[in-house]
């Protein structure tokens, strides 16, 4: 029997959706059990526009965009439950040309692309499509009565897409992919010469990443410094401008590793007593899997507040927008055993283990069911 091929649809507004497709990518290509493509139909269709509408979603970072993306999100979930809107098609011609040189026996959305429910309406297609949920809330544009089957993070999002008329047959509550480094077994002293890090000190893993860095991150890194109790790691993904500022800033300091961009993030929790971060869908996800305690800062108005909202509510997460108040409960936090472990208690409810192999073993149990039951009707 032929491997099927599997069409993974992203983009990359934000760096969640591709980490999300390229982990599913990444376990296929492991167990060598489908052929696989990912393909971005929204740099396909216009790479102008966008672009342009990439960087209008970057400007939500700054303090004056978050006001603009506030409207623009919460607006917008409303917008998306009226049918027959034509600009949620966007892409539908570029995605009707990519199924005919693709041939893909399974579609897997790693974004809400209704262009997707529009080629299965129009098309009548018979084949498989699965939206992968990327954040710990629900967006409206998420809910498409056409799509066969829904992967979520928790049982609160399934009961949302419930209520949201999605049949509670299609929902699978599997927890969010990560890359499957989360999943190794790690020598910590091997780490810790690695890093050049001392045993007896607490961890703070500072992830800052490209996007919407705080300008008060040196500030944060300033405060967790003068504590000799504490070292740091600062992860700046590909801001070289915040890495170059934070290397001058510090390069005398003992107690602070800068790193730029890094491919082995699950090394770096394995040696966190806490991380500080934003509240994307994919680095909760990785702290989760790790059972690293959570201080949030700077969650933009949108997906970023609804996740932070979520995760402190469940008691999985701190969040503090001002920096003085964070760097304060940080220090605390990493020296209040008790309250790590009620965290880390936390924590492992939210976590669904194996998320990627589930929904990878779903979707190819589906198409070998259908190929045997077509292989069934023709005999």
């Amino acid at each position: 029997m032929r491997k099927p091929k599997v069409l993974i649809l992203t983009t990359n507004y934000g760096n969640g959706h591709v980490q999300v497709a390229r982990a599913l990518e990444e376990r296929l290509v492991c167990e060598n059990t489908a052929n696989v493509v990912v393909r971005d139909i929204y740099q396909e269709t216009n790479p102008r526009l966008h672009e342009w509408t990439k960087n209008l979603y970057l400007k939500s970072y700054t303090k004056s965009g978050r006001q603009i993306y506030r409207l623009f999100y919460y607006s917008s979930q409303g917008i998306a439950k009226r049918k027959k809107l034509t600009i949620f098609s966007y892409g539908y011609s570029k995605l009707t040309k990519i199924i005919a040189e693709e041939q893909p026996d399974a579609i897997i959305n790693t974004f809400p692309s209704f262009a997707v429910q529009s080629f299965l309406l129009k098309t009548n297609s018979s084949i498989p499509t699965y939206n992968v949920v990327t954040d710990y809330c629900l967006h409206h544009s998420w809910v498409q009565p056409d799509i066969d089957k829904f992967y979520v993070a928790t049982e609160e999002l399934k009961t949302q897409l419930i209520k949201n008329k999605i049949d509670k047959e299609k929902i699978n509550v599997t927890g969010i992919p990560v890359q499957q480094q989360f999943q190794k077994l790690f020598c910590r002293q091997s780490l810790l010469e690695k890093y050049q890090l001392k045993g007896d000190r607490k961890t703070i893993l500072i992830v800052a990443g490209a996007y919407g860095v705080s300008k008060e991150i040196k500030y944060i890194c300033e405060g967790l410094t003068m504590n000799e109790n504490l070292q740091i790691i600062v992860v700046c993904g590909k801001n070289t401008e915040l890495h170059d500022q934070l290397q001058l800033k510090f390069h005398q300091e003992k107690n602070i590793r800068i790193l730029g961009y890094v491919t082995e993030m699950a090394e770096l929790f394995e040696l966190a007593t806490c991380v500080i971060t934003k509240p994307g869908g994919i680095i909760l996800s990785e702290a989760v899997v790790k059972n690293v305690p959570i201080v949030l800062t700077g969650a933009t108005p949108g997906q970023e507040r609804e996740n932070a909202l979520y995760f402190q509510e469940n008691g999985a997460a701190v969040l503090h927008d001002k920096w003085e108040d964070l760097v304060e409960d940080t220090q605390k936090l990493v020296f209040e055993e008790q309250r790590l472990i009620e965290m880390k208690a936390s924590l492992s409810n939210i976590y669904v283990p194996h998320a990627t192999d589930t929904i990878i073993n779903d979707v190819l149990q589906t198409y070998y069911w259908q190929h045997a039951e077509n292989k069934i009707g023709r005999v």
